[in-house]
């Protein structure tokens, strides 16, 4: 099916700030809890690169996307059909007609293009969309000052998740944080119990952020500690004394079976909405109360809404810590994975 918040679409995540459940609030930064705005979070934009299909307007490309070029395309003057980025073939053919808003939906299953039908002109045609990243929304936040950047700060912006479907629960909606390069094992070289050093592997670090957070790990899976390296080489991280035991962790020794991941510098919490609404903290820089929050890098260890019930509402908060000293970058990805695994019974 192609109807709205019945597929990949059905949790749908939005601004807070707003006044009301659904009123209008524009700005990411704004977004520090109280209630749902009407402005979707988008961490995807999509540009129209080659000749529009008439009659057709893009609404919403689905932040799961990868970017690079898909292919929206009309099998019959009334059916539209869509080849994500990434994706060797096409998705279903979908009948849109005059005023419809349908999902468009990639062989994948989980990318689509949300698109409007404005006339019932005959559609015809094919053009490529350009998924490209967008920068600075709700969980990208807003350029750290410099004096910021110096000294280190902690910045915290509520998200409102929400079940789409009016009639249908979901089962097991749960949210990680993703990470931004290949797991390594520190099998050369660890950190001591505190202050600066280095973590080296064997391995290679060359697809890691020249600049950023690391995740360590026991070889079980535990959290040892969570630290910021200012530089890297293809085979170690250099770590200040002041990126240590960051995002609730606290220093500790390594260990030459342990491994580390690449992440962003955030980490994550659910709140349950009461009154369709969630606490709002004064400024980015006031923690929300009661959050529990999360650094789990697997879909096993993530956050967990075990049924989201229909039209129900919960929030979402990230904390972004930058450490004192933080390397200048004019780029800085943070991301957060999610799922669920169809209707609940």
């Amino acid at each position: 099916m192609a109807l709205i918040g019945t597929q990949a679409d059905q949790v749908g995540l939005f601004l807070t700030g707003a006044a009301s459940d659904g009123a209008a609030q524009t700005n990411p930064a704004a977004a520090l809890g109280n209630f749902r705005s009407s402005t979707r979070v988008r961490s995807i934009s999509g540009r129209v690169n080659r000749t529009p299909i008439p009659n057709v307007r893009i609404i919403f490309v689905s932040g799961g996307t990868d970017t690079g070029e898909g292919l929206l395309e009309t099998p019959s003057f009334d059916t539209l059909r869509y080849t994500a980025p990434g994706e060797s073939s096409a998705g279903s053919d979908v009948t849109i007609t005059n005023g419809q808003t349908r999902n468009i939906i990639g062989s994948g299953g989980s990318d689509y293009v949300q698109v409007t039908r404005t006339d019932s002109t005959a559609m015809f045609g094919v053009t490529v969309i350009e998924a490209v990243n967008v920068y600075n929304h709700w969980l990208g936040f807003e350029d750290v000052v410099n004096a910021d950047r110096a000294a280190g700060e902690d910045f915290y912006r509520a998200a409102m998740l929400r079940n789409e479907s009016s009639t249908d629960s979901m089962d097991h909606v749960k949210f990680w944080i993703g990470t931004l390069g290949t797991q390594r094992t520190t099998n050369s070289a660890q950190l001591g119990a505190a202050g600066s050093g280095t973590i080296t592997t064997t391995g290679s670090f060359a697809d890691w952020p020249t600049a950023g957070w690391a995740h360590v790990k026991t070889s079980a899976g535990a959290t040892r500690e969570i630290v910021y390296y200012t530089s890297r080489t293809a085979t170690s991280l250099t770590v200040p004394a002041a990126g240590r035991g960051l995002l609730g962790t606290s220093a500790a020794a390594g260990a030459a079976t342990d491994t580390v991941d690449a992440v962003p510098g955030i980490r994550i919490g659910l709140e349950a909405a009461v009154a369709s609404a969630v606490q709002t903290i004064a400024d980015a820089e006031t923690a929300p109360t009661g959050i529990t929050w999360s650094t789990a890098t697997t879909e096993a260890t993530g956050l967990e809404i075990v049924t989201m019930l229909p039209s129900a509402l919960w929030g979402l908060w990230v904390h972004l810590q930058i450490p004192a000293g933080a390397v200048a970058s004019p780029a800085v990805t943070n991301k957060v994975n999610s799922s669920f695994y169809g209707l609940a019974a």
